[in-house]
């Protein structure tokens, strides 16, 4: 199959939108962030890389927390526009009503069906942005997406950020059960 090499940066792939909140000055203040992975699963390690000049990257240092929030496809509207515009700029406290959990400086948003607080374990200095692992604390979901007593992905309705083109795209059907697909596979057969 011929292969075509692309210019640019970043590998592109799809990325999970999250709304990263922090506590600056005082105020609740969160962000749009799709540069985000979980790193480590015993303890609860999660990656977050946030430019150096934002105005959450301020809270995030101010305190050593931040929380992930997921939001589902009908908080797209809001979400969009707290990653378009800075809290230095606009009031963003009043965008969604949050919550507060065991640290108390990392706000949580309400409508979010899954959020958890980190407390900042590693900071990596990159060129353009710091990427703040954090452990996580303690996580909270709405009852109504738990299943067997878990989140299921499906009910919390995410979407994810694709660039090229720069659009918001949701999660399809599961079409294969993962750990288990794979065990009678016979290379070259």
């Amino acid at each position: 199959m011929p292969r075509t090499k692309l210019d640019g940066g970043a590998f592109r792939y799809p990325m999970p939108v999250a709304l990263v909140g922090a506590t600056v000055a005082g105020k609740p203040n969160f962000m749009a962030v799709a540069w985000l992975s979980r790193v480590n699963y015993s303890p609860s390690y999660l990656a977050v890389a946030i430019g150096k000049k934002h105005h959450t990257t301020r809270g995030v240092e101010e305190n050593g927390t931040f929380s992930v929030n997921l939001p589902g496809r009908d908080l797209v509207v809001p979400t969009d526009y707290v990653g378009i515009y800075s809290g230095a700029e606009v009031e963003k406290e009043e965008v969604f009503d949050v919550f507060y959990g065991e640290l108390g400086t990392a706000p949580m948003v309400e409508r979010c069906l899954l959020c958890a607080e980190f407390k900042v374990v590693q900071k990596v200095e990159l060129p353009g942005n710091n990427l703040y692992v954090g452990e996580e604390v303690a996580a909270y979901a709405d009852e109504g997406v738990l299943v067997d007593g878990e989140p299921h992905i499906t009910k919390l309705e995410p979407f994810m950020l694709i660039i090229p083109p720069s659009e918001y795209v949701g999660l399809g059907a599961a079409f294969a059960a993962a750990w288990s697909v794979g065990e009678g596979y016979q290379a070259g057969k």
